[in-house]
Order: structure tokens, then C-alpha cells, then sequence
């Protein structure tokens, strides 16, 4: 086996594991945490997605010269980098992506069961992109707090979140460790 093979091989497995741990222990600790249990999009509902596509990002683009080695990490596309949060998705990725770019504006989430005690005790009707809750703005909810006595409710965690546009740069890769390993082969 060539040294361009080896490397490509180490890259695929070893370096893409260490990778994908640690971005997805960032995730756990930077993104998990804000979540609202209630959510039906949550992101840790997408978790295992999340955690594929970057593995599968990362094996699908290593590319080893004898000069260099390049391999990306995640889609820009794929997470919805370049677009706006289409109301009635429910692709998990896109929103994961959003959470990442950032939240502009404060919310408060409304569960199927928080509406029947707005709206109607006998409320049948869906509710946002799963139909069984919705953002709305925190401006309209209090409204409805001042106007028709809605309970007080937080608003929901990811309201004017900055996102962590650093999310895929700060890795931590001991080289030592794969030379150890490619040397021993």
C-alpha cells in the first residue's frame, strides 16, 4: 500500500473519528443546553443526522497528493448556509444550521397544549412545520398576555442566539498520535 493510501486510509478513519467526537461534544455542550424539552425540532432529535453528516462529509472529500492532504468538514449547502429557513421545513440539518448561523428575534414557543389554553380548550389544529408547535414572536405573545390573560411564558432558548460561526474551525488534532500510527505500520 502506497504512503498517499495509508494517509488517505488514517484520514478516513482515525483522523475523522477524532474530528466528528469532537465536534459532536461541542454540539452537546454548546447547543444541547439551550434547547427547549417541549420542541419537537430540537436539535438533539437530529443529533445522530448531524453526527453522520459529518463523518460522511469528511470521508466523501479526502482528497491525499504527495504534496498535500485536504478533506472538508460539513456542506454549506446541505446545512442551509445560504439560504433562509424555509417556515415548514422539517430538515434537521437546516436546522442545525440555522442554530449555527444564529437566531435574530425573540420567541416563544407554543405547544398544541399551551394553544388549547390560549386560543381554545377544544383546539384541534396543527400547529407550525410538525404540527405540534410554533414559534411566535414575543412581541405578539405578550400582547396576548396583556390582552387576554395568556400565562407568562420564557422565551424560547434560542431567541437572539449569536450561533457559533466558529462551530467547524476550533479542532484539536494530536499529529504525533497518526505519525506514531503510520509509522508502525
Amino acid at each position: 500500500m502506497s504512503i498517499s493510501q495509508e494517509l488517505s486510509n488514517l484520514i478516513i478513519v482515525d483522523i475523522k473519528d477524532d474530528i466528528v467526537f469532537q465536534l459532536m461534544e461541542r454540539f452537546d455542550n454548546e447547543i444541547i443546553p439551550l434547547e427547549d424539552e417541549d420542541d419537537p425540532m430540537k436539535p438533539s432529535n437530529f443529533r445522530e443526522e448531524f453526527e453522520n453528516f459529518i463523518g460522511e462529509s469528511i470521508t466523501s472529500s479526502v482528497k491525499v497528493t504527495d504534496t498535500e492532504i485536504t478533506f472538508g468538514i460539513g456542506s454549506a449547502e446541505k446545512l442551509g448556509f445560504s439560504e433562509e429557513l424555509d417556515a415548514d421545513t422539517t430538515d434537521g440539518l437546516k436546522i442545525i444550521g440555522t442554530i449555527l448561523q444564529g437566531i435574530s428575534g425573540e420567541y416563544v414557543l407554543v405547544t398544541t397544549s399551551l394553544a388549547k389554553g390560549l386560543f381554545d380548550k377544544n383546539y384541534q389544529g396543527d400547529l407550525g412545520r410538525t404540527g405540534r408547535a410554533y414559534l411566535m414572536k414575543r412581541e405578539e405573545y405578550d400582547r396576548g398576555v396583556a390582552m387576554y390573560g395568556w400565562p407568562e411564558k420564557m422565551s424560547w432558548k434560542f431567541s437572539n442566539f449569536p450561533g457559533i460561526p466558529d462551530f467547524f474551525d476550533k479542532l484539536k488534532l494530536n499529529v504525533d498520535k497518526y505519525i506514531k500510527k503510520l509509522g508502525a505500520k
